[in-house]
This record gives structure tokens, sequence and C-alpha cells, in this order.
């Protein structure tokens, strides 16, 4: 089994994790990456093996609800967000299909959790695509003590979706965790 390491991106780094994140959406789609260099409130980890860039995830530093809903991508409405001093939005929170259950995601989102409860978040929370497929991230998420405290259901056939086979089970998911 190869060694795995954590770090900081660097802007080397933007095309493979371009194409990390755009191989979870359907054929078609594209994804834009921010590496956080030099950002003071955007903190990205990548996680790599000796081959390739294997999981990313990050974490936005906010100190208003507004400024959150403003940047969250399926919910925009601040009065969802649970009062806090000051919020942590995980983003990219992605693993290479084929790394999957090895623990990166959960490794991922411990790093980004440290780093957000350094930065003085009390709440972190995320809004993701809950879907169908084994790297849902609502599995995550349940499983470090988060609480999906909104939902909203994709109305959509099961053969439109690019992870649920018979039935589309997706859902935008609003999921928060308090640090402090």
């Amino acid at each position: 089994m190869r060694s795995i390491t954590f770090r900081e991106p660097t802007e080397r780094d933007v095309g493979e994790m371009e194409a990390l994140i755009t191989a979870h959406f359907s054929e078609g789609s594209s994804y834009t990456v921010d590496p956080g260099v030099g950002d003071a409130t955007y903190h990205v980890r990548v996680a790599e093996d000796e081959r390739s860039i294997l999981g990313v995830m990050a974490v936005n530093i906010f100190d208003d609800p507004g400024a959150v809903a403003d940047e969250m991508y399926f919910f925009d409405d601040p009065d969802l967000l649970p009062a806090a001093d000051r919020y942590g939005l995980l983003e990219m929170g992605y693993v290479r299909p084929e790394a999957t259950g090895r623990g990166i995601g959960s490794r991922l989102l411990e790093q980004v959790e440290s780093i957000g409860a350094e930065h003085g978040a009390d709440c972190l929370l995320s809004d993701s695509w809950y879907h169908g497929g084994p790297d849902s991230p609502e599995r995550l998420f349940d499983g470090h003590g988060y609480e999906t405290v909104h939902r909203d259901t994709f109305d959509r056939p099961a053969e439109e979706c690019p992870k649920c086979e018979d039935n589309c089970v997706c859902a935008a998911g609003l999921a928060v965790r308090y640090i402090r």
C-alpha cells in the first residue's frame, strides 16, 4: 500500500485538482479550482500518494452568515444557517473513486476541521450534493458528528443521475457541526 501524505496545494496542482473534481460530475461539466495559495481565510488540503492527488478538501472562514450564504452552492438563505460567531464552510470535498474506502475523506475532513478551529470557527458547515453513490458526502458527515439541518430533494429520473442507479435519491444537504 502506497503512503498517503497531506499538504497545501500549489498553483501547479490546479489542473489535477480540477480533473479530480470534474470526474465526479456528469459528462460535459467542469469545475474551476482556487488552490487558496496566500489566502488568509481559504485553506485547501490535498491528499496524495507517490503517483497523484487522491483527494482535496477546503475550509473557508467567515464571520458573517450572509457571506457564507453567498458562497454556498445549493442554499443561499442566511436564515437557514445556525447562529455562530464564526463559520467554517467546507468546500471541494472529493476523493478519487478508486481511492474511496481508505479513510482519505475522513482524514481530509479532520485536517480542515482542525484548521477551522485554529481560525476561530465554532460552526462548520457544508452544502453538499447527497446522492446514492458510496462516496456520498452524507455518509462522511454522519460519521463525523454532523447534523443535516436542511435537505432539498432533486426531482429527476434515475437515468439522468450520474450517481444513482434505479431510483434517484439525490438531495442538497446542509450539514452542520459545532466545534466549540
